[in-house]
């Protein structure tokens, strides 16, 4: 097979680009967590600041975990590296560690309602069509 055949197509590179954007913005949450003040710890709603305090730290790991390895697994796509699909896997395993506490173990769902799992319903859906997407591209040639 030619180098050409094996090239990546340019939706690709644009998916990969968004999906380093994306997981850049959850890294930024994610340390804007971690460092929160106390002002702005306050100035939260309840339900949000309930969650945030009584969030284990397995489930704050599994956050990080998440968007760590989202975001290396993108440079990785963007760099055209089949490492980047187990690098992903790593990333969807961390959001699953960490939505198991949100849907399952606490009530956030009850205080703010079932439009409060939309969003993490999407960062999960998006976790595994990226990895599904490195694997793929990893079967065709298209990382190296």
């Amino acid at each position: 097979m030619t180098e050409n055949a094996n090239k990546a197509p340019t939706w690709f590179r644009v998916v990969a680009i968004v999906a380093l954007i994306w997981n850049a913005f959850g890294l930024f949450v994610f340390l804007s967590q971690m460092f929160i003040t106390e002002e702005a710890l306050a100035a939260m709603e309840e339900a949000d600041r309930q969650m945030m305090l009584t969030r284990p730290i397995w489930a704050t790991a599994g956050f990080g975990l998440g968007v760590i390895a989202g975001t290396l697994g993108s440079v990785l796509l963007v760099m055209k590296k089949k490492s980047a699909a187990p690098v992903l896997l790593l990333s969807l395993l961390g959001i699953v560690v960490q939505q198991i506490h949100g849907f399952f173990m606490s009530n956030y769902v009850e205080m703010v309602g079932v439009a409060a799992i939309i969003f993490p319903l999407l960062v999960l859906l998006i976790a595994i069509m990226l990895w599904m997407m490195a694997r793929s591209a990893t079967a065709k040639g298209w990382l190296s």
